[in-house]
Protein backbone atom coordinates (compact mmCIF):
# COMPACT_ATOMS: atom_id res chain seq x y z
CA UNK A 1 0.00 0.00 0.00
CA UNK A 2 2.84 2.35 0.90
CA UNK A 3 4.56 1.62 -2.43
CA UNK A 4 1.30 2.35 -4.31
CA UNK A 5 0.90 5.75 -2.63
CA UNK A 6 4.51 6.71 -3.34
CA UNK A 7 4.12 5.72 -7.00
CA UNK A 8 0.91 7.71 -7.29
CA UNK A 9 2.50 10.82 -5.76
CA UNK A 10 5.49 10.47 -8.10
CA UNK A 11 3.22 10.32 -11.17
CA UNK A 12 1.24 13.33 -9.96
CA UNK A 13 4.48 15.29 -9.49
CA UNK A 14 5.66 14.44 -13.00
CA UNK A 15 2.26 15.39 -14.44
CA UNK A 16 2.26 18.74 -12.62
CA UNK A 17 5.79 19.72 -13.65
CA UNK A 18 5.39 18.74 -17.30
CA UNK A 19 1.84 20.07 -17.72
CA UNK A 20 0.78 16.52 -18.61
CA UNK A 21 -2.84 15.42 -17.95
CA UNK A 22 -3.56 13.02 -15.11
CA UNK A 23 -2.40 9.40 -15.71
CA UNK A 24 -4.89 6.71 -16.76
CA UNK A 25 -5.20 5.29 -13.25
CA UNK A 26 -7.30 8.35 -12.40
CA UNK A 27 -8.40 9.19 -15.95
CA UNK A 28 -11.82 10.82 -16.49
CA UNK A 29 -14.87 8.62 -16.97
CA UNK A 30 -17.99 9.25 -19.02
CA UNK A 31 -21.02 10.46 -17.10
CA UNK A 32 -24.17 8.58 -18.12
CA UNK A 33 -26.52 10.67 -15.97
CA UNK A 34 -26.91 13.65 -18.29
CA UNK A 35 -30.40 14.81 -17.35
CA UNK A 36 -29.19 17.75 -15.23
CA UNK A 37 -26.10 18.82 -17.20
CA UNK A 38 -25.82 21.70 -19.66
CA UNK A 39 -23.94 21.17 -22.91
CA UNK A 40 -24.06 24.84 -23.86
CA UNK A 41 -24.57 26.22 -27.34
CA UNK A 42 -23.54 24.10 -30.29
CA UNK A 43 -20.08 25.29 -31.41
CA UNK A 44 -20.81 26.11 -35.03
CA UNK A 45 -17.39 27.75 -35.46
CA UNK A 46 -15.54 25.04 -33.53
CA UNK A 47 -12.60 25.08 -35.93
CA UNK A 48 -11.97 28.75 -35.26
CA UNK A 49 -12.41 28.20 -31.49
CA UNK A 50 -9.77 25.46 -31.49
CA UNK A 51 -7.48 27.46 -33.78
CA UNK A 52 -7.39 30.39 -31.34
CA UNK A 53 -6.92 28.02 -28.40
CA UNK A 54 -3.99 26.21 -30.02
CA UNK A 55 -2.30 29.48 -31.02
CA UNK A 56 -2.30 30.48 -27.34
CA UNK A 57 -1.34 27.08 -25.90
CA UNK A 58 1.00 25.39 -28.39
CA UNK A 59 4.60 26.56 -28.15
CA UNK A 60 5.44 25.99 -31.82
CA UNK A 61 1.96 26.29 -33.29
CA UNK A 62 3.18 27.67 -36.65
CA UNK A 63 4.89 24.37 -37.52
CA UNK A 64 2.25 22.05 -36.00
CA UNK A 65 0.10 19.93 -38.33
CA UNK A 66 -3.52 19.23 -37.40
CA UNK A 67 -6.06 16.58 -38.43
CA UNK A 68 -9.71 16.83 -37.34
CA UNK A 69 -10.84 13.36 -36.30
CA UNK A 70 -14.52 14.02 -35.69
CA UNK A 71 -17.22 16.67 -35.73
CA UNK A 72 -18.55 18.08 -32.41
CA UNK A 73 -20.87 15.76 -30.44
CA UNK A 74 -22.35 15.97 -26.95
CA UNK A 75 -20.58 14.27 -24.03
CA UNK A 76 -20.45 14.54 -20.23
CA UNK A 77 -17.43 13.25 -18.23
CA UNK A 78 -16.26 13.27 -14.62
CA UNK A 79 -12.65 14.28 -14.09
CA UNK A 80 -10.84 14.78 -10.76
CA UNK A 81 -14.10 15.23 -8.92
CA UNK A 82 -15.56 17.74 -11.36
CA UNK A 83 -18.08 17.29 -14.13
CA UNK A 84 -17.39 18.57 -17.63
CA UNK A 85 -20.19 18.67 -20.16
CA UNK A 86 -20.26 20.09 -23.66
CA UNK A 87 -19.26 19.18 -27.19
CA UNK A 88 -16.21 16.99 -27.76
CA UNK A 89 -13.84 17.39 -30.67
CA UNK A 90 -10.73 15.26 -31.17
CA UNK A 91 -7.67 16.35 -33.11
CA UNK A 92 -4.53 14.53 -34.10
CA UNK A 93 -1.63 16.98 -33.78
CA UNK A 94 1.94 16.56 -34.96
CA UNK A 95 4.15 19.12 -33.24
CA UNK A 96 7.70 20.02 -34.23
CA UNK A 97 10.48 19.83 -31.68
CA UNK A 98 13.80 21.07 -32.96
CA UNK A 99 14.23 20.07 -36.57
CA UNK A 100 11.78 17.18 -36.60
CA UNK A 101 8.08 16.49 -36.01
CA UNK A 102 7.48 14.16 -33.05
CA UNK A 103 4.55 12.30 -34.61
CA UNK A 104 0.78 12.57 -34.33
CA UNK A 105 -0.78 12.51 -30.86
CA UNK A 106 -4.49 12.47 -30.03
CA UNK A 107 -5.95 15.56 -28.34
CA UNK A 108 -9.38 15.67 -26.69
CA UNK A 109 -11.19 19.01 -26.40
CA UNK A 110 -14.45 19.70 -24.62
CA UNK A 111 -16.20 22.91 -25.68
CA UNK A 112 -19.02 24.55 -23.72
CA UNK A 113 -20.57 27.84 -24.85
CA UNK A 114 -17.85 28.35 -27.45
CA UNK A 115 -15.02 27.99 -24.89
CA UNK A 116 -12.58 25.12 -24.36
CA UNK A 117 -13.31 23.83 -20.86
CA UNK A 118 -11.10 20.72 -20.91
CA UNK A 119 -8.09 19.63 -22.95
CA UNK A 120 -6.51 16.17 -22.63
CA UNK A 121 -3.91 14.57 -24.87
CA UNK A 122 -1.63 11.58 -25.28
CA UNK A 123 1.33 12.21 -22.99
CA UNK A 124 2.84 8.78 -22.44
CA UNK A 125 1.20 8.56 -19.03
CA UNK A 126 -2.26 9.21 -20.43
CA UNK A 127 -3.63 7.71 -23.64
CA UNK A 128 -6.85 9.17 -25.03
CA UNK A 129 -9.30 6.23 -25.28
CA UNK A 130 -10.99 5.60 -28.61
CA UNK A 131 -14.40 6.05 -26.98
CA UNK A 132 -13.60 9.65 -26.05
CA UNK A 133 -13.49 10.63 -29.72
CA UNK A 134 -15.95 8.26 -31.41
CA UNK A 135 -19.26 6.92 -30.16
CA UNK A 136 -19.56 3.20 -30.66
CA UNK A 137 -22.57 1.87 -32.54
CA UNK A 138 -23.47 -1.67 -31.48
CA UNK A 139 -25.73 -1.97 -34.53
CA UNK A 140 -22.61 -1.96 -36.71
CA UNK A 141 -20.80 -4.68 -34.77
CA UNK A 142 -20.05 -7.86 -36.72
CA UNK A 143 -18.05 -11.03 -36.15
CA UNK A 144 -14.75 -11.50 -37.94
CA UNK A 145 -16.19 -14.32 -40.04
CA UNK A 146 -18.92 -11.93 -41.24
CA UNK A 147 -16.49 -9.36 -42.66
CA UNK A 148 -17.31 -9.13 -46.41
CA UNK A 149 -14.55 -10.17 -48.78
CA UNK A 150 -15.32 -7.31 -51.16
CA UNK A 151 -15.92 -3.65 -50.39
CA UNK A 152 -19.54 -2.56 -50.56
CA UNK A 153 -20.64 -0.90 -53.77
CA UNK A 154 -21.60 2.76 -53.38
CA UNK A 155 -24.41 3.92 -55.65
CA UNK A 156 -24.18 7.24 -57.49
CA UNK A 157 -27.34 8.44 -55.71
CA UNK A 158 -25.75 7.96 -52.29
CA UNK A 159 -22.46 9.71 -53.04
CA UNK A 160 -23.72 13.18 -52.09
CA UNK A 161 -24.61 11.96 -48.59
CA UNK A 162 -21.12 10.64 -47.75
CA UNK A 163 -19.31 12.62 -45.05
CA UNK A 164 -15.59 13.17 -45.30
CA UNK A 165 -13.82 12.87 -41.94
CA UNK A 166 -10.15 12.93 -42.90
CA UNK A 167 -7.46 15.57 -42.63
CA UNK A 168 -8.44 16.70 -46.14
CA UNK A 169 -11.85 17.90 -44.93
CA UNK A 170 -10.97 21.58 -45.38
CA UNK A 171 -9.72 20.96 -48.92
CA UNK A 172 -12.86 18.95 -49.59
CA UNK A 173 -15.02 21.92 -48.56
CA UNK A 174 -13.06 24.15 -50.93
CA UNK A 175 -13.51 21.66 -53.77
CA UNK A 176 -17.21 21.36 -52.94
CA UNK A 177 -17.59 25.15 -53.21
CA UNK A 178 -15.67 25.20 -56.49
CA UNK A 179 -17.85 22.36 -57.84
CA UNK A 180 -20.97 24.34 -56.98
CA UNK A 181 -19.63 27.31 -58.96
CA UNK A 182 -18.88 25.05 -61.93
CA UNK A 183 -22.42 23.66 -61.83
CA UNK A 184 -23.84 27.19 -61.96
CA UNK A 185 -21.53 28.09 -64.86
CA UNK A 186 -22.59 24.92 -66.64
CA UNK A 187 -26.26 25.93 -66.32
CA UNK A 188 -25.46 29.29 -67.91
CA UNK A 189 -23.61 27.58 -70.76
CA UNK A 190 -26.62 25.34 -71.42
CA UNK A 191 -28.84 28.41 -71.59
CA UNK A 192 -26.49 29.94 -74.13
CA UNK A 193 -26.57 26.75 -76.19
CA UNK A 194 -30.37 26.93 -76.27
CA UNK A 195 -30.22 30.47 -77.57
CA UNK A 196 -31.58 32.11 -74.42
CA UNK A 197 -28.52 34.34 -74.06
CA UNK A 198 -27.35 35.88 -77.32
CA UNK A 199 -25.78 39.15 -78.29
CA UNK A 200 -28.13 41.81 -79.70
CA UNK A 201 -25.41 42.74 -82.16
CA UNK A 202 -25.40 39.33 -83.87
CA UNK A 203 -25.83 39.91 -87.60
CA UNK A 204 -28.33 38.02 -89.68
CA UNK A 205 -25.53 36.36 -91.58
CA UNK A 206 -24.05 34.92 -88.35
CA UNK A 207 -27.35 33.37 -87.28
CA UNK A 208 -28.30 31.96 -90.66
CA UNK A 209 -26.91 28.72 -91.98
CA UNK A 210 -24.51 29.77 -94.72
CA UNK A 211 -23.98 27.42 -97.63
CA UNK A 212 -20.83 27.15 -99.71
CA UNK A 213 -20.58 29.87 -102.40
CA UNK A 214 -22.23 28.86 -105.64
CA UNK A 215 -23.27 30.43 -108.93
CA UNK A 216 -26.79 31.86 -109.13
CA UNK A 217 -28.01 31.17 -112.63
CA UNK A 218 -30.52 33.42 -114.28
CA UNK A 219 -34.02 32.00 -114.15
CA UNK A 220 -36.99 33.69 -115.71
CA UNK A 221 -39.13 32.63 -112.74
CA UNK A 222 -36.84 34.27 -110.19
CA UNK A 223 -38.32 37.17 -108.28
CA UNK A 224 -35.73 39.56 -106.85
CA UNK A 225 -36.59 41.20 -103.53
CA UNK A 226 -34.71 44.15 -102.03
CA UNK A 227 -35.57 44.79 -98.39
CA UNK A 228 -34.46 47.46 -95.94
CA UNK A 229 -34.44 46.91 -92.14
CA UNK A 230 -33.06 49.62 -89.86
CA UNK A 231 -31.11 51.18 -92.74
CA UNK A 232 -29.62 47.81 -93.67
CA UNK A 233 -30.24 46.49 -97.19
CA UNK A 234 -30.82 42.78 -97.77
CA UNK A 235 -31.30 41.00 -101.07
CA UNK A 236 -33.36 37.84 -101.59
CA UNK A 237 -34.28 35.62 -104.58
CA UNK A 238 -37.70 33.93 -104.55
CA UNK A 239 -38.84 31.28 -107.04
CA UNK A 240 -42.47 30.24 -106.66
CA UNK A 241 -42.27 27.37 -109.17
CA UNK A 242 -39.25 25.79 -107.48
CA UNK A 243 -40.45 26.87 -104.01
CA UNK A 244 -37.05 28.31 -103.13
CA UNK A 245 -36.07 31.39 -101.15
CA UNK A 246 -32.48 32.52 -100.70
CA UNK A 247 -30.60 35.36 -99.06
CA UNK A 248 -27.75 36.66 -101.23
CA UNK A 249 -24.95 38.25 -99.17
CA UNK A 250 -22.18 39.09 -101.59
CA UNK A 251 -20.98 35.63 -102.70
CA UNK A 252 -22.63 33.78 -99.81
CA UNK A 253 -25.99 32.10 -100.38
CA UNK A 254 -28.27 31.30 -97.47
CA UNK A 255 -31.21 28.96 -98.11
CA UNK A 256 -34.51 29.52 -96.31
CA UNK A 257 -37.51 27.25 -95.93
CA UNK A 258 -40.44 29.04 -97.56
CA UNK A 259 -44.23 29.03 -97.43
CA UNK A 260 -46.35 31.44 -99.45
CA UNK A 261 -49.74 32.34 -100.89
CA UNK A 262 -51.02 35.16 -103.08
CA UNK A 263 -50.66 37.70 -100.26
CA UNK A 264 -47.66 36.68 -98.11
CA UNK A 265 -44.23 35.07 -98.27
CA UNK A 266 -42.94 33.54 -95.02
CA UNK A 267 -39.30 32.39 -95.07
CA UNK A 268 -37.45 30.84 -92.10
CA UNK A 269 -33.86 29.88 -91.33
CA UNK A 270 -32.78 28.74 -87.86
CA UNK A 271 -33.95 31.52 -85.49
CA UNK A 272 -34.89 33.94 -88.28
CA UNK A 273 -38.40 34.44 -89.68
CA UNK A 274 -39.03 36.87 -92.54
CA UNK A 275 -42.61 37.81 -93.48
CA UNK A 276 -43.30 39.86 -96.64
CA UNK A 277 -46.65 41.31 -97.67
CA UNK A 278 -46.75 40.80 -101.45
CA UNK A 279 -49.39 43.49 -101.85
CA UNK A 280 -47.96 46.40 -99.83
CA UNK A 281 -44.29 45.41 -99.75
CA UNK A 282 -44.17 45.80 -95.95
CA UNK A 283 -42.01 43.22 -94.16
CA UNK A 284 -41.12 42.05 -90.66
CA UNK A 285 -37.92 40.34 -89.62
CA UNK A 286 -38.08 38.38 -86.36
CA UNK A 287 -34.75 37.48 -84.81
CA UNK A 288 -35.01 37.69 -81.00
CA UNK A 289 -36.16 41.27 -81.75
CA UNK A 290 -38.98 42.19 -84.13
CA UNK A 291 -37.89 44.60 -86.90
CA UNK A 292 -40.12 46.34 -89.43
CA UNK A 293 -39.01 47.10 -92.95
CA UNK A 294 -40.05 47.59 -96.55
CA UNK A 295 -39.38 45.39 -99.57
CA UNK A 296 -39.42 46.06 -103.29
CA UNK A 297 -40.15 43.25 -105.72
CA UNK A 298 -38.92 42.95 -109.33
CA UNK A 299 -38.65 40.14 -111.83
CA UNK A 300 -35.24 41.13 -113.13
CA UNK A 301 -31.91 42.60 -112.08
CA UNK A 302 -30.74 46.04 -113.22
CA UNK A 303 -27.28 44.85 -114.31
Amino acid sequence: MKTYIITLLLLLTISSCGKIPIPSIIAPSENTNIQKVSFGDEPISYQNILKNYLIKNLKNYKTAKVEFINAPSKISIDHLGSNYSGYRVCLSINEKRGEHHIGYKNHFFLINNNEVKLHLFDSGLLIIPFEYCVSRNINKEIFIDDIPEKAEQISVESMDSIKLTTKNKIKYKELETELKKLREENKELKKMEKGLIESDDKSIEDLAKIEAPQVVYDDKDNLYIACTFDKKDLTYIFNANKETFKLINKLDIVTYAVNFNDAYIVATNEAIELTINRVTGKATLENQMLQNGICKLTNKTKF
